[in-house]
């Protein structure tokens, strides 16, 4: 059997990934493809499916969707501080988990197993001997391991990871001035500190890292997920919907203040609410929204060579971002300005609250 460990990063389309093998959970499996559930509910939903309902059902619970973040959280929560996110209910412990994925595979005996979260890229940093005691805890009959990895230019992916925080309700210091500086020294501009760890702990797995300017040139995170691992999967596959939608860059300042100043609830729905109609609203173009400034950019070029240079050498490339100097070139509308004209064709009587209406009038004055 070969097993199959999707790492992550955060930003690369994970969500869409995790909800294509989920909904596909009765065709893969019966392709010899197992995606592993680890608690009753997800059980329960691929009983159904199994019972007539077939893969039309969509995996709308998160640990359903998601399995194996809610392993990986799991785990990560029995060796530090850090807290299990909340929309993951009612876990069993990380043994009952792996004595779950352990049955499945002696029972269904498949030719490929599939884990998949971005929440593995965490291990390296907060400890390495989880990737040990995941690899100590695969189905016995493994005989073959491949690690997939996709990663984003930094300068990007910090901008989206930026605003996936703002979008869950977090209170983020602004990426201009020294906002870089709350990621250097993680996982989200670090990047050898998610690759290395599972390099060294499983050194005979075949390693698969990816510039997700070449998963984008594929068709997507689906489809390059596949090619690079040589998945044999059947015809006429459930394709879901946009599985985790962003809110646009000119929209970060106004629900940066949102998250300071509204009750979580209204900040929850005007972020709903801009993710849902803010590009078509706002009269920039992400990409033309400058989140850093020059100085800022030319810090985050120097800082992440190193990274760069190990990341090509792992990759025996001579370069694995080829455009990584536009790093370093501004967008031409500073994001001030961006928020600036997203704020002027916004319509309060458009929101769905009163107080939401109130809101945008008032930072509409203020601006």
């Amino acid at each position: 059997m070969k097993v199959i460990i999707y790492i992550g990063h955060h930003k690369v389309g994970s969500t869409a990934l995790q909800a294509y093998l989920s909904q596909n959970w009765r065709k893969l499996a019966k392709a010899g493809i197992l995606y592993p559930a680890v608690e009753t509910r997800g059980f329960a939903n691929n009983l159904k499916k199994s019972l007539g309902a077939g893969d039309k059902l969509a995996a709308n619970h998160v640990n359903v969707r998601e399995p194996h973040s809610a392993l990986a959280y799991r785990m990560i929560s029995d060796v530090s501080d850090r807290k299990i996110p909340p929309q993951f209910q009612a876990l069993p412990g990380t043994s009952q988990m792996f004595h779950a994925i352990n049955n499945q595979a002696d029972i269904l005996q498949p030719d490929t197993l599939v884990l998949c979260s971005e929440a593995f890229a965490n291990f390296g940093q907060v400890d390495p001997n989880a990737i040990s005691r995941l690899a100590n805890n695969l189905p016995k009959a493994t005989k073959e391991i491949q690690i997939y990895c996709a990663l984003r230019r930094p300068d990007d992916y910090m901008i989206s990871w930026h605003g996936q925080r703002l979008k869950v309700g977090e209170k983020p210091a602004p990426l201009m001035g020294d906002g870089v500086k709350q990621y250097q020294e993680t996982i989200h501009f670090n990047y050898r500190l998610v690759v290395e760890a599972w390099h060294e702990r499983m050194p005979k797995a075949q390693l698969t890292l990816r510039n997700y300017s070449d998963i984008l040139a594929t068709g997507g995170s689906i489809e390059d997920f596949i090619a690079q691992t040589g998945l044999s999967v059947p015809d006429n596959m459930v394709t879901p919907g946009r599985a985790n939608p962003s809110l646009p860059r000119s929209a970060f300042a106004i629900m940066r203040r949102a998250n300071e100043e509204l009750s979580r609830p209204a900040a929850h729905a005007l972020s709903v609410y801009l993710q849902r109609h803010g590009d078509d609203l706002s009269p920039v173009r992400n990409s033309d929204v400058e989140m850093f400034g020059a100085p800022q950019r030319l810090q985050v070029a120097e800082a992440f060579a190193p990274v760069h240079a190990y990341l090509s050498a792992l990759t025996g490339k001579e370069s694995f971002f080829p455009d990584s100097d536009q790093m370093q070139i501004c967008r031409p509308v500073p994001e001030e300005e961006a928020t600036r004209q997203l704020l002027i064709s916004l319509d309060p009587e458009a929101m769905p609250t009163p107080e939401l209406r109130n809101y945008i009038r008032t930072l509409q004055n203020s601006f």
